[in-house]
């Protein structure tokens, strides 16, 4: 063997001892928990709910800001009402120090603060080729006690700007309710997506919902938020399509709904919720 094939060799198996210890180093760190915010979309105050009740007797109308407040206020009635326990037990899971379990998962183990009733949480973190498996299981004990239950799961890329989240309703109808896809642009969320995917509500009668969706996002315009929103309607039983921006500075906006507007134009409110003319 040449002294030239000697040097490659060795120097091709340096390579590989580094990048063997940097994968050790990795495996030797927490994965990092995705933002709450890939869960729970804030909408500031375009879903203030103070603000609605506090505009009720104006002489000024607000229909335009009041349609889509109440339009992305029924998505965060479902995310924050049906699965309110396991989304406060996501949000604390960053209070607390997780502990290694094997070579590729960690767990974080902690009491559910905020419930009259005692919820313990366990969130594990799976270390996986390019991405993160994640898995929420709560117990409850007390009043209407139930065993370790699993209440959501999902997947993120391990630089954590991507992932999916998959809710399931509760103990008594373990079954996927939303999907979330969510992916991160710089710092902060640039765009999230729910779906609904339940197939039966709880009469076990097939869920009028299924396939809604809703898709919040960043754009660079003067109304720097959007959201897109496909869902039943329940008065005409059919699916209708809603477009509202806004900006989060001042929280003027504009929405386009034809099957409640009766038209294809926008229309806007201003900051303080009334409604205006577009310009």
């Amino acid at each position: 063997m040449t002294t030239k094939i000697k040097l490659l060799l060795s120097a091709i198996l340096l390579l590989l001892a580094i990048a063997g210890c940097k994968d050790d180093e990795n495996q030797d760190q927490a994965p990092v928990l995705p933002p709450y915010e890939s869960m729970v979309i804030d909408f500031g105050e375009l879903a203030n709910e103070t603000k609605s009740a506090s505009i009720v007797n104006s002489e000024v109308t607000h229909v335009n800001w009041t349609y889509s407040a109440v339009s992305v206020g029924l998505w965060n009635v479902i995310i924050g009402t049906t699965f309110a326990v396991p989304v406060a037990a996501f949000k604390n899971a960053i209070n607390h120090t997780p502990q290694r379990i094997d070579d590729s998962s960690w767990q974080w183990t902690y009491t559910v603060d905020g419930f009259t009733s005692q919820y313990t949480a366990r969130l594990v973190g799976i270390l996986q080729s390019g991405q993160v498996k994640w898995e929420m299981y709560v117990t409850k004990t007390g009043i209407n006690a139930f065993d370790e239950f699993m209440w959501f799961e999902g997947t993120s890329q391990l630089d954590g700007m991507s992932g999916q989240w998959i809710l399931y309703h509760s103990p008594t109808f373990p079954e996927e309710v939303v999907q979330i896809d969510w992916e991160k642009s710089g710092e902060e969320i640039g765009q999230v997506k729910y779906t609904y995917v339940r197939e039966l509500n709880d009469n076990r009668e097939p869920a009028n919902f299924k396939n809604s969706y809703l898709i919040y996002g960043l754009q660079d315009e003067t109304f720097d938020a959007f959201v897109t929103i496909h869902a039943f309607n329940e008065q005409s039983a059919s699916f209708a399509d809603s477009q509202i921006e806004w900006s989060r500075s001042d929280y003027s906006g504009r929405v386009m709904a034809e099957h409640f507007f009766s038209d294809s134009e926008w229309h806007c409110w201003d900051s303080s919720g009334a409604d205006t003319i577009c310009e």
